[in-house]
């Protein structure tokens, strides 16, 4: 073989191993995209992954926060319910002690008047045995006098006098008025006021409103001038 066909064997070997280390850059260039391409592709996943969790976290801690203060306002409600449960059987207990006590003053003051009447009775028959006492005898009895034992009789020993004096003011006013407006206008004690009321009320000459506490007259006992 001379020298030159040794060049050409030397020059085609070489010229192979060129083609050969090109096909194999190529081969690597191409597997060497085929990893980033699948790198951009983990990073991006692992990006929404992030993403994801992140949100996820969010809503955790917003959920955890909402459970804390459904937590706190039932807390806070059933704090409520116990005190307004309390509050309830106070009020409870505290009406039934009122409605006690009412009845207990009604039970009285009913009582009251009913020996009232039957005093008042009693002091009406006198008067009456006077009449026919004097008629009987003929005595000069001035009847007057019996008026003003009978008119006594009432203030001092009836207790008639308050009843007087809130009869007066009604008529003077002739519409209603206040048990308060009554004590103060007459200086009647309160309490006195609130009898002598309730006394008048179930003798039929006045009406009365528990809430309002407004008194009104009802029959007019004052004779008309003529």
């Amino acid at each position: 073989m001379t020298d030159k066909e040794k060049m050409l064997e030397l020059l085609d070997e070489f010229k192979n191993s060129i083609v050969k280390l090109m096909d194999e850059r190529e081969k690597l260039d191409s597997e060497a995209e085929e990893l980033r391409t699948a790198r951009r592709e983990a990073e991006e996943k692992v990006w929404v992954v992030d993403e994801q969790v992140k949100e996820l976290t969010a809503k955790l801690e917003k959920a955890e926060t909402a459970r804390d203060k459904v937590k706190a306002d039932l807390s806070v409600a059933k704090e409520e319910v116990s005190s307004l449960s309390a509050k309830a059987q106070e009020a409870e207990a505290g009406k039934s002690e009122a409605q006690e006590a009412l009845q207990r003053e009604r039970d009285e003051l009913r009582r009251e008047m009913d020996e009232i009447n039957e005093q008042l009775g009693r002091v009406s028959e006198l008067y009456r045995e006077a009449s026919a006492e004097k008629e009987a005898l003929q005595e000069k009895v001035d009847v007057s006098d019996l008026l003003a034992i009978y008119i006594t009789l009432i203030e001092t020993v009836f207790y008639g006098k308050p009843h007087a004096r809130i009869l007066y003011t009604l008529h003077d006013v002739k519409t209603a008025i206040t048990r308060k407006n009554i004590a103060s206008s007459t200086g009647i004690q309160p309490a006195v006021v609130l009898k002598a009321v309730h006394d008048l009320k179930a003798a039929d000459l006045v009406s009365y409103d528990d809430e309002s506490e407004e008194v009104m007259l009802t029959k007019d006992v004052l004779i008309k001038s003529r």
